[in-house]
């Protein structure tokens, strides 16, 4: 295991869980004979080794001095790691969302592989939902995307045998990890151990010129202080240390809306995302009366895989942009978010791909995590300046009808990790015609959620008003 992956292990606390979800909505309405409840299993048999992170759990170094790794499991019980439910309230989002925020609260055990699915049924017309729960050690939001693109199918009928052999032979190649058994692990910990005074020497250099280039970026591109700076977001009432419960709620809007946006006043489609959270927020911190002279900073992941990577493990770096929810004009908050991402692009470039990989690389395990413990402990995030208010995803899902275990494929919402500081994750993908947005939150912190996702289409829609009327 990397350290990127597994530094998601170590910053695991018991009120600050680092899994990620995605939640399908189905309509089964045109499966010959209906739903069954074991639909979902017969899947995951015929397809669990299409998916190595299933497979896998995790074995800890006998001291806990390096990074652990990942053995195969020969024979993996699903009934451990699928559970169905039903709602009380069949056609209620209000119970669907109640039913996600709670499965996201649940810590996933260790010593399985790191996957929890939860089958929603009694939804209305029939529909049925799944949310898929994986830890974050295993999968970031463009690998959980590739990877697990192979439960899904082009057609209702599924997959053909030789097609299933094709994926499977793709996965073979590099999916085996066999368990190194007690003396393996001895040498992995003994060799982990020996190699980080080197790691710390290459590293020392890369951070001095990460820094040099950080300041030339800035002065080259005359942006100054204008970019999203660290620890000087405004506290906004969600910001500080998180308790384990959790709320969901769940959006989507149209794409071509978005597009609409984008094509007449310029930027990228994650520009006017942001734009569009930007907006929601200034419409729910007003109405609560607690709208910040400032404008809130958000981080947003940035995949620095490669195109031709497929595996599922962790290749992220970040940016820091401004939200410009201190400007009334929706257009001109669409230009200070425009530019802000620019800033925040450069500096991640600046910064360099690699710089976190290296540094993670160098974490202790034990260290490492009696620091995130002592953090959330002594409640250090409400004592500390906000280092950011929101995480913010933006992950391209696909354009055309999908299909789960025979059903159609309706909508799909993600879900990340709710981290102690800014209490709050926001992510987004775009699926067909929709762009859905799943929003998750410490439930102390934001028990009015729901507020904040209502606020998402009007705050599209004083986009492509103003945009129609300029």
């Amino acid at each position: 295991m990397s350290g990127m992956d597994a530094s998601f292990l170590y910053f695991e606390t018991p009120s600050m869980h680092m899994h990620v979800l995605g939640t399908l909505v189905l309509d089964p309405s045109d499966i010959p004979g209906g739903w069954r409840r074991d639909r979902v299993h017969k899947l995951l048999r015929e397809r669990l080794d299409l998916i190595p992170p299933f497979r896998r759990r995790l074995l800890q170094p006998t001291l806990r001095l390096h990074h652990p790794v990942w053995a195969d499991v020969d024979d993996v019980d699903l009934h451990d790691h699928i559970t169905t439910v039903t709602c009380a309230q069949p056609g209620s989002e209000a119970q669907l969302e109640e039913l996600i925020g709670s499965f996201a609260a649940e810590k996933l055990p260790r010593d399985r592989p790191l996957f929890h699915i939860l089958v929603i049924e009694g939804l209305a017309g029939g529909r049925v939902a799944v949310v898929i729960k994986v830890h974050h050690c295993a999968v970031d939001g463009v690998g959980a995307a590739r990877i697990l693109g192979n439960l899904f199918d082009l057609v209702p009928e599924g997959r053909t045998p030789e097609q299933l052999d094709d994926a499977r032979a793709l996965v073979a190649a590099t999916a085996s990890a066999p368990d190194p058994g007690l003396a393996g692990l001895v040498l992995h910990e003994a060799v982990g151990l020996a190699m980080r005074p080197l790691g710390v020497v290459k590293l020392v250099p890369q951070v001095a010129r990460s820094a040099v280039n950080l300041v030339l970026s800035r002065r080259a591109g005359g942006s100054g202080t204008s970019g999203a700076i660290p620890f000087t977001a405004p506290r906004a009432p969600f910001n500080g240390t998180i308790s384990a419960d959790r709320v969901v709620s769940l959006v989507d809007v149209a794409l071509d809306d978005i597009k609409a946006v984008k094509n007449a006043a310029g930027g990228t489609f994650n520009d006017v995302v942001i734009a569009i959270c930007g907006g929601a927020f200034r419409r729910y911190l007003e109405a609560r009366g607690e709208l910040p002279d400032s404008s809130l900073i958000a981080v947003v992941p940035v995949s620095v895989r490669s195109d031709d990577d497929s595996d599922a493990a962790n290749r992220t770096s970040a940016m820091f942009t401004s939200l410009g929810t201190d400007i009334a004009d929706p257009l001109e908050r669409l230009d200070s978010v425009r530019a802000a991402n620019h800033v925040g692009k450069a500096d991640q470039k600046a910064l360099g791909d690699e710089l976190i990989v290296q540094a993670a690389e160098l974490a202790s395990p034990n260290v490492t995590s009696l620091i995130a413990r002592l953090y959330s402990t002594a409640r250090l995030a409400d004592l500390h300046p906000v280092v950011h208010n929101a995480v913010i995803s933006n992950v391209a899902g696909p354009p055309i009808q999908i299909y789960f275990a025979g059903a159609k494929v309706e909508r799909v919402f993600p879900l990340g990790p709710v981290l102690d500081g800014p209490g709050l994750n926001i992510t987004v993908v775009s699926y067909r015609d929709r762009v859905g947005f799943g929003l998750i939150a410490c439930r102390e912190r934001m028990p009015d959620l729901a507020a904040l996702a209502a606020a998402v289409a009007p705050a599209l829609d004083e986009l492509l008003s103003a945009t129609k009327a300029g």
